[in-house]
C-alpha cells in the first residue's frame, strides 16, 4: 500500500522460486489483484488433497479464501454457519489482523482462527443498530492522499454519522468547517451531507464482524466459533497455536492491545496476551494470567512458538510495538514428541507437510508446518506433538499429497522423518 493511501485496496502477488529465485507467478498474482487491505496470510490444506489454499485477513474486509487446483489460485467464498444462520466468509467483514490454522477439534482438517477487533471499543456502539460500521474514503481535495471519515449508523437520525466531532474532522478536511460552522448543525448532519457532491467520487467499506473467531472446517463448509470474553477484550494481533499443557489438545494465543488512538478515544489496553485452552471439539477457555504466566501490558503484535531448548514443551516468544520482545519459557507442560521434517532440496523442512500422532486406534489432532503464520511472525519448523499416552505411529502427508507413515519407537523424545525415507527416532 502507497504513502497516505490507507483504505485503497491494494494488490498482493505470489512468487515461486525457480532455480534459487524469486519468480513473479503472473497468473496468480492477477488473481490478487486490489484484493484488499492485506493484513496477514497463510497457506493451509483446507481440503486435504495435498494442495494448500490462500487464506488472507483482510482489515475492513473479510478473511478471504483462494481454493488451490493443483497450482491455480480460485476465489472461494466458503459457506459459515454462524448461530444457526448460513452466511459465506466475505459475508463476515470486520478488521481483521491475524489469521492461523490448527486442528481444533481433532478430525484431522485444518480449522482457521483469525484475530479481529474485539468487542471492548467504542465502536460497540455503531453496532447496535444491526447495522454495518462504515468508512467513506476519497481524494476529496485533489492532494493524491486518501482523506477519511469512519461513520455509524445512528438510529434516532436514520443515517450514517461520522465518529470524530467537528474539530478532528475539521483539521484534516477544512472545507468541513465551511459547511458547518456550528457544533449543533455538524451534529445533526448525516456522512453523506457533509460530503456533499465529493459522495459522488467517494468509496465506502463496511464491518460487520469484530469478534476473534475460530472456524471450524466441516469439509466445504466452516462453523464460527466466537471466542471467550478475554479474547474479545482488546483488539488482537498475533495468534498462535500449539499445546501449551501437552493434554493433547490444540491451544490458542492471542497477543492484544492497541494505543495508537485519535485524541477523542482513550487506548484500548484491557489484554495482557492471553491463552485459550482448547477442549479437543473446537471450544476454548481463558488461562488466567496467574497460571500461564503471561503478561504483556504494552502493544502486543507478532507472536510465535518453538521448543528452543529442547525440552519437549513449546515456548512463546511476543513482539510489541515500542517496547521489548518476551520470551516465555514454558515450565509445566508435560513434554511431547518433537518432531522433525526433512523435505527435498526445494523444501528442506517440509514446508505445508501435516503431521499426526496415531494413539493405537486413537489419532491426535493434525498439524501443519508453516513458513508464516499469524500477525507477520513464523513459528518453528520442528513441531512438538503431545503425548498424553505413549504413541503408536507417526503419520505425515507431505505437500502434493503423498503420505507416509513410521512407528515411534518406545521413549522416543525426538523424531527425524525423510521423505521417502525410514523415519529415526531417538
Amino acid at each position: 500500500m502507497n504513502g497516505g493511501r490507507w483504505t485503497e485496496a491494494a494488490s498482493s502477488k505470489v512468487y515461486r522460486i525457480e532455480g534459487g529465485r524469486y519468480v513473479l507467478d503472473e497468473a496468480n498474482s492477477r488473481v490478487l489483484e486490489q484484493v484488499g487491505m492485506v493484513s496477514a496470510a497463510v497457506w493451509s490444506d483446507l481440503d486435504g488433497d495435498g494442495y494448500p489454499e490462500l487464506i488472507l485477513a483482510c482489515e475492513w474486509g473479510p478473511l478471504r479464501t483462494f481454493k488451490n487446483a493443483r497450482g491455480k489460485l480460485l476465489p472461494w467464498d466458503a459457506p459459515v454457519t454462524l448461530n444457526s444462520q448460513l452466511s459465506t466468509l466475505n459475508h463476515l467483514t470486520g478488521w481483521w489482523n491475524g489469521v492461523a490454522v490448527g486442528d481444533f477439534d481433532g478430525d484431522g482438517r485444518m480449522d482457521i482462527v483469525a484475530s479481529n477487533w474485539g468487542r471492548n471499543s467504542k465502536y460497540e456502539k455503531g453496532r447496535g443498530a444491526a447495522q454495518p460500521l462504515r468508512v467513506y474514503y476519497g481524494d476529496w481535495d485533489g492532494d493524491g492522499m486518501m482523506e477519511v471519515l469512519e461513520g455509524y449508523y445512528e438510529a434516532e437520525l436514520k443515517k450514517f454519522v461520522p465518529w470524530r466531532g467537528l474539530n478532528g474532522v475539521a483539521r484534516g478536511m477544512p472545507w468541513v468547517r465551511q459547511r458547518y460552522s456550528t457544533h449543533a448543525a455538524y451534529s445533526e448532519a448525516g456522512i453523506e451531507e457533509i460530503l456533499g457532491e465529493r459522495l459522488k467520487t467517494a468509496k465506502v467499506w463496511e464491518a460487520v464482524w469484530l469478534e476473534t473467531t475460530v472456524f471450524l472446517n466441516r469439509g466445504g463448509r466452516f462453523e464460527a466459533v466466537v471466542l471467550p470474553g478475554e479474547a474479545q477484550y482488546a483488539p488482537a494481533f498475533g495468534v498462535s497455536v500449539g499445546d501449551m499443557d501437552g493434554d493433547g489438545k490444540e491451544d490458542i494465543f492471542l497477543s492484544q492491545n492497541f494505543f495508537g488512538v485519535d485524541e477523542e478515544t482513550t487506548r484500548y489496553d484491557a489484554g495482557r496476551g492471553v491463552w485459550l485452552r482448547g477442549d479437543g471439539r473446537g471450544h476454548f477457555e481463558a488461562v488466567a494470567g496467574q497460571v500461564s504466566g503471561v503478561s504483556v501490558y504494552g502493544e502486543g503484535r507478532g507472536s510465535a512458538l518453538c521448543d528452543y531448548d529442547a525440552d519437549g514443551r513449546v515456548d512463546l516468544v511476543v513482539g510489541q510495538n515500542g517496547a521489548e520482545t518476551r520470551l516465555y519459557h514454558n515450565l509445566r507442560a508435560k513434554p511431547g514428541l518433537r518432531v522433525r521434517l526433512v523435505g527435498p532440496a526445494g523444501n528442506p523442512t517440509g514446508v505445508g507437510a501435516v503431521v499426526r500422532l496415531r494413539f493405537g486406534e486413537r489419532w491426535g489432532p493434525a498439524r501443519e508446518v508453516h513458513a508464516g503464520s499469524g500477525y507477520w511472525s513464523q513459528d518453528s519448523a520442528v513441531q512438538v506433538l503431545a503425548t498424553p499416552d505413549p504413541p503408536t505411529a507417526l503419520w505425515v502427508r507431505w505437500p502434493g499429497g503423498k503420505t507416509q507413515q513410521a512407528d515411534v519407537p518406545p521413549g522416543a523424545q525426538e523424531m527425524n522423518v525423510v521423505m521417502d525415507a525410514e523415519a529415526k527416532g531417538k
